[in-house]
């Protein structure tokens, strides 16, 4: 929740002191979307504009909100005709991913080992004579492999020591850390996470 906690709090607390005639507890959430709540209030007219006031000086922004049966008729309507639209369009949209998915993997998959094979010649030089690996360590281990990677490639390249001056580097996609070896993060959590339709 990107919200401010004491915020809520605060309006929570204090939204029926803000001018009189306000009824207490009728404040309730209706949406949330990021950082922005929208919430409702019951009053009485005359106390409208000593509310909004107060509430500005509060940091609260106060919209009014006319009811007209008509409007929200139409926008249930709307909203169904959009619900129906989306339902309908579902089931072929999932039929499509399902089958460019591994196309559209596989493109990404080769987009990094040319990112991988351009990087090393940057950084190692010609002739290109290097090793590609990929590997899934546990969460526990990865630290140990890192060690054992850099005591095997560590004089590969003088620059990945624990230095951290990095203006030298002949590096083309330099984000994130810097090791002796080429390293690149794929990842894969949304294969492992697609839901079965």
């Amino acid at each position: 929740k990107n919200y401010s906690y004491e915020l809520v709090k605060e309006w929570e607390n204090s939204y029926w002191k803000l001018a009189d005639f306000v009824v207490p507890q009728s404040s309730e959430m209706i949406y949330e979307e990021g950082d922005q709540l929208l919430y409702n209030v019951t009053m009485f007219r005359k106390t409208l504009d000593a509310f909004k006031t107060n509430a500005r000086e509060r940091k609260f922004i106060v919209r009014d909100f006319t009811f007209s049966r008509t409007i929200i008729e139409k926008q249930r309507t709307e909203a169904t005709n959009l619900e129906k639209a989306k339902n309908k369009a579902y089931p072929p949209l999932i039929k499509w991913l399902k089958g460019n998915f591994s196309e559209a993997f596989l493109n990404w998959t080769h987009v990094k080992a040319l990112r991988l094979f351009t990087e090393s010649v940057l950084r190692y030089g010609l002739p290109a004579t290097f090793m590609t690996a990929i590997l899934e360590p546990n969460k526990k281990s990865e630290k140990k492999l890192r060690e054992k990677l850099f005591a095997m490639y560590g004089t590969l390249d003088k620059n990945a020591s624990d230095s951290t001056d990095l203006g030298d580097i002949p590096a083309m996609f330099l984000t994130g850390d810097y090791y002796p070896y080429v390293y690149f993060d794929i990842n894969t959590a949304f294969v492992e996470n697609v839901r079965d339709f």
